[in-house]
């Protein structure tokens, strides 16, 4: 058995050189060999894990920032939406306190009790007083007068209404605006002089304007300045004929 690896040995080391010969004579005679592909050569035709977590975190980067730019325009949406709403809610406010000061009427009332109640009559956190043009439906006996008052409750301003002229008082009425920390109101007289406090007496006299601070909480404050209707002068007195 030793004999015959020895024997075959040798010819396998001189088929190995034979081979060897062989290619280095076909790379003289300007021939090309074609090697095998080996397992480096296949990788280098897909991606790396590390170019799969780069591209990975590229395209979460990417969707998040979608996603953040979506959030922030519905956000931005419904701040608008918000502010619009707020707008029109204090355009409603001006345009019902307006319409009722400028129709402002110069007529006295009674309340409850038979007591005299001036025509217009106001403090420093609310004021009360008649105005015409008020609605009613086809066939209703309301007047078309009604005694209207403005006041801040409960942290509210709110409209109150009371058809009834006489022997009657006004209720806490409807909420207007809602978390107000404080009222201020003034009233302007004839002179340009502003005052805290305001009553008709003497002669039912109405104030020329009628300014209304409202701070309100977690909010700018809200003022509005409104003209009343003019006071319209006494009516002549009667001549005694001479007996």
């Amino acid at each position: 058995m030793r004999l015959g690896v020895v024997s075959i040995f040798p010819f396998a080391l001189s088929l190995s050189k034979g081979r060897s010969f062989f290619a280095k004579s076909k790379r003289k005679n300007g021939g090309s060999t074609r090697s095998a592909p080996t397992d480096v050569g296949a990788a280098l035709n897909g991606f790396t894990l590390v170019e799969m977590l780069v591209a990975l975190s590229i395209f979460a980067a990417i969707a998040a920032m979608g996603v953040a730019l979506l959030r922030s325009s519905v956000d931005t949406q419904d701040a608008v939406q918000e502010r619009l709403k707020a707008m029109g809610g204090i355009n409603r406010l001006r345009a019902v306190m307006a319409n009722d000061l400028a129709q402002a009427v110069q007529r006295s009332t009674r309340g409850p009790a038979g007591e005299a109640i001036p025509a217009f009559i106001g403090s420093s956190n609310g004021f009360a007083f008649v105005h015409g043009g008020a609605g009613a439906l086809a066939g209703s006996p309301r007047p078309d007068v009604e005694r209207v008052g403005y006041a801040l409750i409960g942290g509210e301003w709110r409209r109150a209404t009371q058809p009834m002229l006489d022997g009657t008082a006004l209720g806490d009425g409807d909420r207007l605006v809602d978390e107000v920390a404080a009222v201020a109101v003034r009233y302007r007289d004839e002179r340009g002089a502003w005052n805290e406090n305001w009553t008709s007496e003497p002669g039912d006299r109405l104030p020329r304007a009628v300014e209304v601070r409202l701070t309100r909480v977690g909010r700018e404050a809200l003022a509005m300045t409104f003209l009343t209707a003019p006071t319209l002068p006494p009516p002549p007195a009667a001549e005694v004929p001479a007996p």
